[in-house]
């Protein structure tokens, strides 16, 4: 019996970590277009002073940001805005054993902050949800 207790603390160890605070992180969420349809699939990033602050993957327009793997959301803030979407990833090995040097699906203007034009403001008490519209010629 004392060895299903100690079964059971250990376990509730575990699943502490998953129970705390969000460190004040909001989720974010919304939509990519290009050239008004959902972006098939790609890469969206919120960078900050501090580098990336939150990541998403982009499937079917739709995307939520999460700032690690464990830790759903952002800091609020104003961020710069990133997205990327390769049709053929540079470096990937193509059927014929040669590198790719990378085909994307949209213009890599949108992975350059000072060209994009991309911003959000993250707010603390406010439903985050962007919409991005992206064109073949920025």
């Amino acid at each position: 019996m004392n060895r299903t207790y100690q079964c059971l603390f250990l376990v509730s160890l575990l699943l502490v970590p998953g129970c705390g605070d969000n460190g004040g992180r909001v989720p974010v969420t919304g939509t990519v277009l290009f050239d008004g349809k959902p972006l098939e699939t790609g890469h969206i990033t919120f960078g900050g002073d501090q580098g990336a602050a939150g990541v998403g993957a982009i499937v079917n327009g739709e995307f939520s940001l999460s700032e690690t793997a464990n830790q759903d959301g952002v800091l609020p803030g104003k961020y710069a805005v990133l997205i990327h979407s390769w049709i053929e990833e540079r470096g990937s090995v193509r059927a014929d054993g040669s590198f790719s040097p990378g085909i994307t699906r949209i213009p890599l203007t949108y992975l350059d902050p000072a060209k994009s034009g991309l911003t959000a403001e993250v707010k603390a008490d406010e439903a985050n949800r962007f919409l991005f519209e992206l064109k073949s010629e920025p």
